[in-house]
């Protein structure tokens, strides 16, 4: 059984989704679930993704539905609508909508099977120096890794192609051609069919050789993330952010890495070097960054004094005005910027952050933006609300998401951040408001 590493490795998963084409791996690693699921307990399903690019997609789709229904597999089937034009390429393109298909339907608990095989990692490894990959890229195909949500396992990735097929045949087990594997105009098949065949006749080593290299650097990129992984954790904030104050301290090489296992994090996605480059340049060293951002994987790239923040930018929030109508109930902001909580509290001789409590029939707002330049407190002291966020190191992209205390007309607090000292000399009753959010 090719697939006993699958289970040693996940005894307690129940719940698989595979991949299914109707070539020959993909249908072998169907039929090895098959033959574990008569003995255990697990639920299987499949989801065929019909590219739509050849005469053979067709034959394809009705294999894998016939199949499926032969042995009481449920399947999906959907579809895939190429452009000739898009920034992508055609495998690239593919992939980017494979990936938001599986997510679509991945169920809570359940594992996305994919059936690359041994073969496949050497294919990788000439892509990826083709494409100026770094240690990550050239480190191979993880048995198992995740994208987003998407928990994927390959549990055929140290199986050759060769015994694949030998197994398939031997079970008497049918599947389709895939025809567009014989055009060498896509890189892949290019390095199957006219590099790499003649690669293996001239050294029979190559491919375990190959694959030696390839867990060698997989070794020494553990080991990297080891260390990048320990720097992160004393130099990360709880917001996110980066500090570059012992950055600074690294050499160049290193803070690539760092910068980019940071990114990687964040977003989930690995940068290029170009990038990487870009947000050294442009973003850490530039002494003019207060308006300079960098856009990376629907997100952006900023700095604010000695901190760098990959941050999603929100909706325009400016002018929604929020009532609370009861200020003894939790309040929800948009945006999930979270909620707001009061106590009532009352006057304490020992400094306290406290508002006074609202007088009746006074319409308490919150609002997200002042056009005044300014604040009145008691003493009729004017305050430059810009210096407030300043003094309180609040970025300048998230200033317009600090929730402000209205009552009527006239602004109270900045949740968390200031109050104007608005006082009622009628009694000393004061309300204490929380914000519960993400943002420290």
């Amino acid at each position: 059984m090719f697939i006993k590493k699958l289970f040693l490795k996940y005894p307690k998963q129940k719940k698989f989704l595979l991949a299914l084409s109707g070539g020959v791996d993909s249908t072998v690693l169907l039929h090895q679930l098959l033959i574990y699921k008569k003995e255990n307990n697990i639920k299987i399903r499949a989801i065929h993704i019909n590219h739509n690019l050849y005469s053979h997609s067709i034959a394809a789709q009705k294999y894998c539905e016939y199949i499926c229904k032969k042995h009481n597999i449920e399947i999906i089937i959907e579809n895939i609508y190429i452009p000739k034009k898009n920034k992508y390429g055609i495998e690239g393109y593919a992939r980017l909508k494979r990936l938001k298909i599986f997510k679509k339907y991945l169920l809570p608990k359940e594992i996305l099977l994919q059936a690359h095989n041994l073969n496949d990692q050497c294919e990788n490894l000439f892509l990826k120096l083709k494409r100026k990959s770094g240690i990550d890229g050239l480190s191979g195909i993880k048995f198992s890794s995740k994208y987003n949500t998407i928990k994927i396992v390959r549990p055929l990735i140290s199986i050759q192609k060769k015994k694949i097929i030998s197994w398939a045949k031997k079970k008497k087990i049918k599947w389709v051609e895939d025809e567009s594997n014989k055009l060498i105009q896509y890189d892949r098949n290019f390095l199957r069919n006219k590099i790499l065949l003649k690669i293996y006749k001239r050294w029979p080593e190559f491919l375990k050789n190959c694959i030696k290299s390839i867990k060698i650097l997989e070794k020494d990129q553990k080991a990297l993330n080891f260390f990048i992984k320990i720097f992160l954790k004393k130099n990360m904030f709880l917001d996110g952010s980066l500090s570059l104050i012992n950055f600074s301290n690294l050499k160049l090489e290193a803070k690539y890495s760092v910068l980019k296992q940071w990114l990687k994090n964040k977003c989930g996605s690995v940068p290029t070097y170009k990038i990487l480059n870009r947000v050294y340049q442009e973003i850490i060293l530039n002494k003019n960054y207060h308006n300079k951002k960098i856009i990376f994987n629907n997100g952006e790239i900023r700095k604010f004094k000695e901190k760098i923040y990959y941050i999603t930018p929100n909706s325009n929030i400016k002018n929604i005005i929020i009532y609370w109508n009861n200020i003894y109930k939790p309040l929800k902001l948009p945006e999930n910027l979270g909620f707001l909580v009061s106590k009532k509290i009352f006057f304490q001789k020992k400094k306290s952050y406290k508002i006074t409590f609202p007088s009746q029939n006074t319409l308490i707002n919150i609002r997200f933006y002042i056009k005044k330049e300014y604040i009145f407190n008691n003493i009729k002291k004017k305050n430059n609300i810009k210096k407030i966020f300043q003094k309180n190191n609040i970025p300048p992209w998230l200033r317009n998401t600090i929730p402000l205390l209205f009552y009527n007309e006239q602004l109270i607090s900045g949740i968390g951040i200031f109050n104007t000292n608005y006082i009622k000399k009628i009694d000393n009753e004061y309300i204490k408001i929380l914000w519960i959010n993400l943002i420290n």
